[in-house]
């Protein structure tokens, strides 16, 4: 892992502290999920740090980083797949298939990306705010709590403690 690596993925591990911590305490939908979706920028850009050039300065890079290690050649095949807790790389591959709606959903909790759509601080359309963003319900919100969603929290984890093992890749 180089330096720079090394600088996003500190960022990326205090994040997810931070996560682990808001989800603990029962905060409102709006401030737990402004954590993941922050994790998942900056242990995209972490990984996409290891040539050692900048990647592009982009709030999306989640679904991208997914994407990427789903298609690793095959000697690393098996690395991939055992890092991120599957017995075959097909298995992972799979999930990374399944999980794409909800990682693009997660990584357009940005507000950059959103949109007029809904993110953590904005939840409404800029020009007809109808509630703070504490009262929203979030739809990515439902999803994250299904097993899929929950699998994706647990993969994003893993993800972030054991960069390591994959940041060469």
């Amino acid at each position: 892992m180089n330096n720079f690596q090394q600088l996003w993925w500190e960022q990326a591990k205090s994040d997810q502290k931070a996560f682990d911590v808001v989800r603990g305490k029962g905060l409102a939908q709006c401030h737990v999920l402004h954590y993941p979706q922050m994790v998942t920028e900056k242990i995209a850009k972490a990984y996409f740090w290891r040539s050692g050039a900048p990647p592009s300065k982009s709030h999306a890079g989640f679904v991208k980083f997914l994407r990427f290690l789903g298609s690793v050649g095959q000697r690393h095949q098996q690395r991939v797949a055992s890092v991120f807790s599957f017995k075959e790389f097909a298995d992972f591959q799979n999930w990374v298939r399944a999980i794409l709606p909800i990682a693009y959903d997660l990584e357009r909790l940005a507000p950059d990306l959103a949109g007029d759509g809904p993110n953590p601080e904005y939840p409404w359309p800029h020009a007809l705010p109808h509630t703070a963003p504490v009262q929203h319900n979030f739809a990515i919100w439902a999803s994250l709590m299904t097993g899929r969603g929950r699998n994706l929290l647990r993969v994003i984890h893993i993800a972030v403690e054991r960069l390591p093992e994959y940041a060469d890749l």
